[in-house]
């Protein structure tokens, strides 16, 4: 065979490989509700894998981004997400939850009821459009920086929709700032507790056998030259006195992509195993 020949089987060979990589990768929609809570469109990413259906569904990972970003960072920062739902066989959500919302619904500005979308709208249309496994042991949620905050909110507010929550360089310092929001309102009927981090809720479902399927897992982790660090290592002792389970991780890294892009991977990789037991359990 000739030289060209060599080269041109090679490059067949690459392009073959390269198309048969790409179509293996989980498949992205980019989607838009109207959310009657918002009063607008909301848009949001599903990462679907191209793995076979399991029976039951796929698992779901509600994937949070941090203060300023918007629903397509996450995709656009780590594109290897495609991959991951692959790997971890898993659907991917990436919502979309305003620039500073903290993804709780602000008493003082009706404009901002993430939450209200989020549990009500957001998650029945991903459950009733996609081949989601609906049961809470199979939904997770995790985010960065904001949505670090806003995945343990979700999770400890709505212990009976998810049963993993993960937070990455957490801004967990936020419930000082929430009540502070709610000190300076005319409206002193507001309870501040609507802004928190529920951790009485948290110890209450997870005092318990930690195996069990109505606990809620834990994964918090931050870079240890990260500026939120001291807010996660209080967060760390505070589910720590609590007696709340929970994993907790600290790797060198500052609060950049860096250091999420590497991330991820450990937090599906707590849910697959926390999925993988709930399915020997079936």
């Amino acid at each position: 065979m000739s030289g060209l020949n060599h080269v041109i089987l090679a490059i067949t060979f690459f392009i073959l490989l390269l198309s048969s990589t790409t179509l293996k990768a989980g498949k992205v929609d980019t989607l838009s509700l109207y959310s009657s809570a918002m009063k607008k469109d909301m848009k949001f990413i599903v990462v679907e894998p191209s793995t076979t259906i399991p029976d039951g569904g796929f698992p779901v990972v509600y994937l949070l981004h941090g203060m300023g970003g918007t629903y397509n960072l996450w995709i656009t920062k780590v594109p290897a997400l495609q991959d991951a739902a692959d790997r971890f066989n898993c659907i991917i959500v990436c919502p979309d939850g305003g620039r500073t919302t903290l993804y709780f619904n602000n008493p003082l500005d009706s404009t901002y009821r993430f939450e209200s979308h989020f549990i009500k709208e957001l998650i029945p249309y991903v459950d009733s459009h996609y081949p989601t496994a609906k049961d809470r042991k199979f939904r997770s949620i995790a985010g960065l920086s904001m949505g670090g905050f806003g995945s343990l909110f979700m999770a400890s507010n709505y212990p009976e929709l998810f049963a993993s929550a993960g937070s990455m360089s957490g801004a967990l310092m936020v419930d000082p700032i929430a009540r502070s929001i709610i000190a300076k309102s005319a409206d002193k009927t507001i309870d501040s507790s609507c802004c928190q981090i529920n951790w009485n809720k948290l110890k209450e479902y997870n005092s318990g056998d930690t195996s069990s399927a109505n606990t809620i897992a834990l994964a918090l982790e931050c870079g240890t030259e990260d500026y939120l660090l001291a807010a996660n290592r209080s967060a760390h002792r505070r589910l720590t006195d609590l007696k709340i389970a929970h994993d907790y991780t600290e790797r060198p890294g500052r609060h950049n992509w860096f250091y999420w892009e590497n991330a991820i991977d450990y937090q599906l990789l707590f849910f697959r195993k926390r999925w993988n037991r709930f399915k020997q359990d079936q």
